[in-house]
C-alpha cells in the first residue's frame, strides 16, 4: 500500500481531524498500523474523560479539570528524560506510552477535547506548543507537557521560567494559531531534526516526502530534500528538488545557468524582482552543491 497516497488523499479530507493525519504518519515507523484501531481508542477514552469531568464546570475550572484528568489520572506526561526520540512525534506511540513532545500532548488533548465538544485551538508559541481554550467565563492557556493551566497574562512570565531568558508573548494570541496543515509540518518537523541528528538520512528523507506533500509550495522543503537525495547519492532525484527549489523562488535561471532572465517584469524605481536579484549566500550554497550533483550525474553516465 502506497502510506504516502493514503496520507496525501486524507490531507484533503480531514483538515479539522490533525489527529487522524498524524496517525497515518505512524505507518513511517510501523506501515501495519491500524489507525482505525487508535481513533477508537481516542473515542473511548473520550468516553472515560468525560465521565470524570464536573458537570456545568466552566472557564479556568473546566480546563483545569481536563487537564486533572489527562494528565493527572491518565498519565500523560512530557517525556522529559527522552525528549528527543523519535516515537515522542507519533501519536500512536503516545497513546501507548502516555509519554511526549508538547505538540503530540496537544493535539491528544484537542482530540478528546474535540469529541466532547470542548474547543481547543494548538498555540504555537516561542520554544513550546500549548493549547487555548475559550468559553463564556474567558480565555485560559493549557500546558499539557507539565500539566498546567495559566491565564494568557501570565505567559510571558511563564515562559521566560521555562526558558531562563525573557520571553514576551503578544496580547493578542491569533498570531500562534495553528492550522491543521502546520501542526502537522510542525510535528513532521521535529521528527526530522531527531533522524538527522541520529544520522538516520534515509528515514529524514522519508520524513520530507510527507511535509512536502503537506506543502509543496516550500522551496525550503524542496532544497532541503535535494540535499538529503545528493547526501544519499541519489544524484538525478537531488537535481529535480533543486530544480524545484529554484523554480518555486521564480530564479530557475539560476538552475539552468541561463545569462537570460526568466522574469518578465519591469523593475521600477530601482526595485528588482526577486528572479534578478544577485543569488543570495543560500542560492550559492545550493549552486554549489547542484555542481556537485551534476558532475556526479556525468560520471555516472
Amino acid at each position: 500500500m502506497d502510506h504516502l497516497a493514503a496520507f496525501s488523499t486524507a490531507l484533503h479530507a480531514d483538515s479539522d481531524r490533525p489527529e487522524h493525519l498524524a496517525l497515518l504518519i505512524g505507518k513511517l515507523i510501523d506501515p501495519a498500523l491500524d489507525v482505525d484501531s487508535y481513533v477508537r481508542r481516542l473515542n473511548e477514552l473520550a468516553d472515560q474523560v468525560e465521565q470524570r469531568l464536573p458537570v456545568g464546570a466552566l472557564g479556568r475550572a473546566k480546563a483545569e479539570a481536563l487537564i486533572a484528568t489527562l494528565h493527572g489520572e491518565y498519565a500523560f506526561f512530557g517525556n522529559d528524560e527522552n525528549y528527543y526520540e523519535a516515537s515522542n512525534s507519533f501519536l500512536h506511540r503516545v497513546l501507548d506510552t502516555r509519554l511526549g513532545l508538547p505538540i503530540t500532548l496537544c493535539l491528544l488533548y484537542t482530540a478528546v477535547g474535540r469529541r466532547l465538544g470542548i474547543r481547543l485551538r494548538g498555540l504555537g508559541l516561542p520554544g513550546h506548543f500549548m493549547l487555548e481554550f475559550r468559553d463564556v467565563n474567558g480565555v485560559w492557556i493549557l500546558d499539557p507537557f507539565h500539566g498546567k493551566v495559566l491565564a494568557p497574562e501570565e505567559l510571558s512570565h511563564y515562559l521566560s521560567q521555562m526558558f531562563h531568558q525573557s520571553i514576551r508573548i503578544s496580547v493578542s494570541l491569533e498570531q500562534y494559531f495553528t492550522d491543521t496543515s502546520s501542526w502537522i509540518l510542525r510535528i513532521l518537523n521535529n521528527l526530522r531534526t531527531v533522524y538527522i541528528s541520529q544520522h538516520r538520512l534515509d528515514d529524514a528523507l522519508s520524513v520530507l516526502n510527507y511535509m512536502v506533500t503537506v506543502d509543496p509550495e516550500a522551496a525550503n522543503l524542496w532544497r532541503d530534500r535535494g540535499l538529503l537525495h545528493y547526501g544519499l547519492q541519489n544524484m538525478l532525484a537531488a537535481e529535480n528538488d533543486l530544480r524545484r527549489y529554484f523554480l518555486h523562488r521564480n530564479r530557475l535561471h539560476l538552475f539552468t545557468g541561463e545569462s537570460e532572465l526568466a522574469f518578465s517584469g519591469v523593475a521600477l524605481g530601482g526595485w528588482l524582482p526577486e528572479a534578478e536579484q544577485k543569488p543570495s549566500q543560500e542560492d550559492q550554497r545550493v549552486l554549489f552543491v547542484l555542481k556537485q550533483i551534476r558532475e556526479g550525474i556525468r560520471r555516472l553516465n
